[in-house]
Formats: structure tokens, C-alpha cells, sequence
């Protein structure tokens, strides 16, 4: 198992920690309450054997099996209600308590435990429970009557042999007084006759008591009478209150598992691979009071791990594309209101601040933004130059506080938005647009809602879908992708907006940690003198190089002298 697999099991625990531990704290705490304000419960228990032939010296297998399904049958009879009543009226009681019966593993022996708050009562429920059970037996009546009978005769034996002993010693007394020998004999003899009554009175006291207990398969003996309880069973209650906490955070756990199941939202960079197939450029957290006039992080907090998060995207398209060519780029995104303005807005100044002469152009002609983003006039953009038949492309793009950035406003809502960027004229308006500069951005409406994207994405040279991750389901992802491939567009990647901290990735979790220590070290603004951090950026055929992140340290540079004598006039 990999890391990031590991990371992925552990994902659903990290989102819904909160519904864990509160689930664990309410069943604990319930568990506690419970087992405080519950009365101490007491257990009295006895058990039964089913038989006698463990007490014989060979016993049958034969009678044992049976004895063992007799167990079973005399275990159902014990839960009887006939059994129950009877036992009520032994006992002159109305109701019964919680009693459980059952037979021990591999043997005829059945356990009746009585579960009671009052210990008094436990016992003596659980012995007449087990009376019962020998009374219902066959002979169970005929037996206590012969123990009765036999026990009445062993007193009277007993009785006997304390007379015979007496009279023995009375006899002997007069044995030594006795002066003639026919008087000794006549007191020997009847010393003799009285010790034979008392050994036949023996006899057949054990010969009556063997007769009455052999042979007894289907009878129930008494093998460990109830006793009487003296500690009730729940004193470990911390034990239940632990079980409890562990169950509900369990439970919870399953819960949030189902939940991640049952979520068909894209959230994590693997998800996006794996449902479009596509790779993620880039990752863009969530960012706190996101109103359209502050959403341009590159120049609100150009040091920020946010505006870094842009410039990694930047640097990864440019990668993307190293072996076509990038002069047009369309943003877009499956649903309305995923970030796809914030993404191109905020990547446009991402560019220009580069060096790179950037046009952004709003292509959403039904809900435009980007002229409250830059806090521009739309009086006059799109619209104007797909109706004039000979636009003055300079009177219609306005100019930024980013010196190398300029953009192109919706202009005035059309009554056809679809006609008219599917026409002849915008593919024409993008090619002039394209000689003008460096990089034309084309903030575009969402795929899946109207026609327009597909037309444009297949006349531009790359197409960044924006994702978010709160918002985007899967099948609208895919949906999204199959439109952009029906037209052959050439699609760079995704870039998923408004993760959260375990949907980033690695990079952002080490950006998020050391990027802000880093740029307040080395970047840090001096007194009278704003520094910039350089950024890695890809120029012309060769290898990236590192160029201040400040459009005016460029402004003069060769290398911008030289990309502008190289473009058409």
C-alpha cells in the first residue's frame, strides 16, 4: 500500500473527525448517565444436570447424546410461559424478572441466571425456577415423594440404631454384673441379635437409595443450587462508558464512509484522474470572503501560498504545452459559478507579470464578470467587434494596473450569445487578437450549460477546465470532458478550485507550511523599497528561467525587446 493510498482510506476519517468525536462523547456520556442513574443489578444463578450418567462408571455414549438433546428440550421448557405462571404462584408473585437459560457447550447441564435489583428476590426466583423445571420432569413428583419416604425411614433407623447402641450398652453394663454364665450368654445373644437388625437395616437403606438413582436418564438433579448474591454485576461501569465511545465513534466512522461513498462530487486530485482521465495542473485552496473585487490574489497578495498556487499552474501549463505552441488559452468549467473567472482573471496577471503580453477576454455573454473584477466600463467589448464590421480592436481592449494585461469586456448583452461566437467573425477577432500579443485567456461559459464553449475550444490552441471541489459532479465532469473531446479540442488539463487542506496534495501541504516562512525571510518589503519573489517561467525555445515577478524589472529587458520585434505588426 502506497502513501497516497493510505492517505486516500484515511481521507473520510480526516473530513468528518468532528461527527466522529462528537459521536463518541454523546454515546459515551449517554453510556455514563445510564450506568449512574441505574439501580445495581444483581444475578442469581443455578444449574441443572440432565440425568445421571455422568455419575456412572461406564456411561453410554448413546445416553449421553441423549441426555445432551434432552438439555436443549428442557432449556425451551424453561422459557415457557406454563413454567413462568408456575413459578409466579410458588412464589405469590405478579410478574417475573429477566431470567435467561441456557445450555453449557457439549454437555446436559443448563444454566437459569435471574437478573433482579433486588438480590432477595434473584434467588429465590431462580431456585423455584429450577423446582419447577425438576416438578415438570417426568417423575419429578413420584421422585420428591420417595426422597421423602426414604429420608422419614433414615430417622427412623437412625432412631432404631440409637436405641439398639443404647440397649448395647445397657446389656453390657449388665454382662459385667451378670454372676452365671446362662446369664452372659442370654445378654451376648441378644447384643449379637440387635447388631444384625442395625446391618440390615443398612442394607436396605442403600439398596433403596441405588434402586431410586439408577437408570435415570430423563430426570433433572440439582448440580449447583442458586446462592444468594452479594455484589451487584455493573460496578465496572467505566468499562461500559469506554465500549460505548468506541461503538459510537465506530458507528460514525461507517457513517462517514458510506457518506464518502455515497458522494459523487470530485474532491481530490485522484478522482479528477480517474474520472476524466486528465491531469491536475493545479490546486486552488479555498479562499475566505472570495468577492469578485478582491479575487485578484496576484496583486492583492502577490506573496501569499495563493497567488504561489497560481504561478505553479502558470508554469505547469507552460509545460503542458512545450511541444505546441500556446498563443490562445480558454478557461472553463462544467458548472456556472466553479471559479472559472477567478482562475482566468487571476492567471492573466499570473502571465503578464512575467513579461508576456497577455488579452483577456470575457466570452461569457450572458453573465459576464470580469469588468467588476478589474473594475472596468462595459460599454463597449465582444459584442462590439463581432456586430462592427470593421472593429478598432484598440478602442475595445482597456488597459489594467498589471502594465502588460489587457482585457476585453463582454460589452453589451447580445439577444444571440450563441450565434455570434460561433460565427465567422469571432474566429477572425481571435486571430487579430492573437497578433496583438503574447497570450490570449478566454474566460468562456461552462461547458455542459450552453453551446458556446465547444465552439471556441476547438479554435483555440489549449483549454483549462476549472473543477470545484465542492461543486462538481462526476458525471457532469464526465459529461464536460466527452463535449470538449467531441470537438477535438486539445484539453491541457484540469485545475481543481476551492480544495480544502487534505485535497491539495503534498506540494500544498509543504507550500502551506513553508512557503509563508520562506517569502517573509528572503521577500519581506523594506522600508521604502517593495521586493518581489522571482518565479520560474518558460522563454522562448529554451529552458525555464528565473525572472522577477515584477512586470516593470522587465520592461526594458532584451528579451522582452526581442519577443516584440518578432511578433507580426
Amino acid at each position: 500500500m502506497t502513501s497516497r493510498d493510505f492517505e486516500a482510506y484515511l481521507r473520510p476519517i480526516i473530513r468528518w473527525w468532528w461527527l466522529i468525536a462528537l459521536a463518541a462523547i454523546l454515546a459515551a456520556g449517554s453510556a455514563f448517565v445510564f450506568t449512574r442513574l441505574r439501580p445495581p443489578v444483581y444475578i442469581a444463578s443455578g444449574t441443572v444436570m440432565i440425568g445421571t450418567a455422568i455419575q456412572e462408571r461406564n456411561p453410554d455414549s448413546q445416553q449421553l447424546s441423549l441426555t445432551q438433546g434432552l438439555a436443549l428440550t428442557y432449556a425451551r421448557i424453561a422459557q415457557r410461559p406454563s413454567l413462568k405462571e408456575a413459578t409466579k404462584s410458588a412464589l405469590g408473585m405478579d410478574w417475573l424478572p429477566e431470567y435467561a437459560v441456557r445450555v453449557l457447550p457439549d454437555s446436559q447441564l443448563i444454566e437459569i441466571s435471574v437478573t433482579d435489583i433486588d438480590p432477595q428476590r434473584a434467588f429465590a426466583v431462580a431456585g423455584e425456577l429450577i423446582n419447577q423445571l425438576i416438578l415438570l420432569s417426568p417423575g419429578g413428583q413420584e421422585r420428591q415423594q420417595r426422597e421423602v419416604f426414604i429420608q422419614e425411614q433414615l430417622r427412623k433407623l437412625e432412631q432404631g440404631l440409637r436405641d439398639t447402641e443404647d440397649e448395647i450398652n445397657r446389656k453390657q453394663d449388665e454382662l459385667s454384673t451378670a454372676l452365671s454364665a446362662r446369664q452372659i450368654r442370654q445378654i451376648e445373644d441378644e447384643i449379637s441379635a440387635l447388631q444384625a437388625k442395625q446391618a440390615t437395616l443398612q442394607s436396605t437403606y442403600v439398596g433403596l437409595l441405588a434402586n431410586t438413582e439408577q437408570g435415570s436418564t430423563n430426570t433433572v438433579n440439582v448440580l449447583d443450587p442458586p446462592v444468594l448474591p452479594v455484589e451487584p454485576v455493573n460496578t465496572r461501569w467505566y468499562l461500559l462508558v469506554l465500549m460505548a465511545g468506541a461503538l459510537g465513534a465506530a458507528l460514525a466512522a461507517a457513517g462517514a464512509y458510506l457518506l464518502e461513498f455515497l458522494d459523487d462530487r470530485i474532491l481530490t486530485v485522484d478522482q479528477v484522474q480517474n474520472v476524466t482521465g486528465q491531469m491536475t495542473l493545479g490546486t486552488l485552496p479555498a479562499i475566505e470572503n472570495n468577492q469578485q473585487s478582491d479575487s485578484i490574489v496576484m496583486l492583492n497578495n502577490p506573496h501569499s501560498t495563493d497567488a504561489e498556487a497560481f504561478r505553479v499552474l502558470r508554469t505547469n501549463l507552460l509545460f503542458a504545452s512545450v511541444d505546441h505552441e500556446l498563443h490562445s488559452l480558454l478557461v472553463s468549467s462544467p458548472n456556472p459559478g466553479e471559479g472559472k473567472s477567478f482562475v482566468s482573471a487571476n492567471l492573466a496577471v499570473a502571465f503578464a507579470q512575467t513579461g508576456k503580453r497577455v488579452i483577456l477576454i470575457d466570452a461569457d455573454l450572458r453573465k459576464p464578470t470580469l469588468h467588476r473584477v478589474f473594475g472596468l466600463v462595459n460599454n463597449v467589448g465582444v459584442t462590439s467587434a463581432l456586430v462592427s464590421v470593421t472593429p478598432v480592436l484598440s478602442s475595445l481592449l482597456q488597459s489594467t494596473n498589471v502594465p502588460e494585461l489587457r482585457v476585453m469586456t463582454s460589452g453589451p448583452l447580445p439577444p444571440n450569445p450563441s450565434e455570434l461566437l460561433s460565427s465567422h467573425k469571432m474566429e477572425e477577432l481571435l486571430h487579430s487578437l492573437e497578433a496583438e500579443c503574447d497570450l490570449v485567456v478566454i474566460d468562456s461559459p461552462p461547458v455542459t450549460v450552453v453551446s458556446d464553449t465547444a465552439v471556441l475550444a476547438s479554435r483555440v490552441d489549449g483549454v483549462l477546465v476549472v473543477f470545484a471541489a465542492d461543486r462538481v459532479r462526476r458525471d457532469l465532469a464526465r459529461n464536460a470532458m466527452a463535449a470538449l473531446r467531441q470537438v477535438n479540442a486539445r484539453v491541457l488539463g484540469v485545475v481543481l478550485n476551492r480544495t480544502t487542506g487534505n485535497q491539495h496534495g503534498y506540494y500544498y501541504s509543504y507550500q502551506k507550511s513553508y512557503g509563508n516562512q520562506y517569502y517573509s525571510t528572503h521577500y519581506a518589503p523594506e522600508k521604502g523599497k517593495k521586493r518581489v519573489a522571482p518565479t520560474a517561467v518558460v522563454t522562448g525555445d529554451g529552458p525555464p528561467t528565473a525572472i522577477a515577478a515584477d512586470p516593470a524589472a522587465n520592461a526594458n529587458g532584451s528579451d522582452r525587446k526581442a519577443r516584440e520585434s518578432s511578433k507580426p505588426s
